[in-house]
């Protein structure tokens, strides 16, 4: 008799690899999409954390752009890394010093995290655009270069 999967975000991580030297864009969101990154300070704890990720060589970000209830970013994983070790590295990290900043205890992060690694026939380009106008698709800004949440390797406009 075969046995129906487990519903659930574990379920759909059967089966993947963690590729190192990989482009992935990432999604991480909010518990409850709950805006607590819209300010200077949360935003700042975030861009600190891609910048010591990179300096220990766990990863090469290329954007990071910090919404009010989630993050996009676009990053090489590093060699002797997988992503589901830095993602629950980060998330720990960040969720301890936006708690500190905010003055509150209590789950930051959602459990799961969208990943999509990036083929070599996709644009990395295509996809970096499309993080930088997420701003103004949420309504947030009329033009990308007014949001002031937004770090990226590569000019823009």
């Amino acid at each position: 008799m075969q046995q129906t999967p487990t519903r659930g975000h574990r379920q759909l991580r059967k089966g993947r690899r963690s590729i190192p030297g990989t482009y992935y864009y990432l999604t991480l969101t909010t518990l409850n999409k709950n805006p607590l990154l819209a300010t200077l300070k949360t935003a700042d704890i975030i861009f600190q954390a891609f910048d010591w990720l990179e300096t220990h060589e766990r990863l090469r970000w290329f954007c990071v752009i910090v919404m009010p209830d989630h993050i996009h970013a676009v990053i090489q994983l590093g060699s002797k890394q997988t992503l589901s070790r830095l993602i629950q590295s980060f998330k720990s990290h960040t969720a301890k010093q936006i708690n500190a900043c905010l003055g509150r205890t209590g789950s930051i992060w959602q459990p799961a995290y969208h990943d999509h690694g990036i083929r070599q026939d996709e644009s990395l380009n295509a996809i970096i655009e499309y993080c930088y106008q997420n701003p103004v698709r949420s309504g947030l800004v009329k033009a990308a270069k007014d949001y002031p949440f937004w770090r990226c390797k590569f000019e823009m406009e």
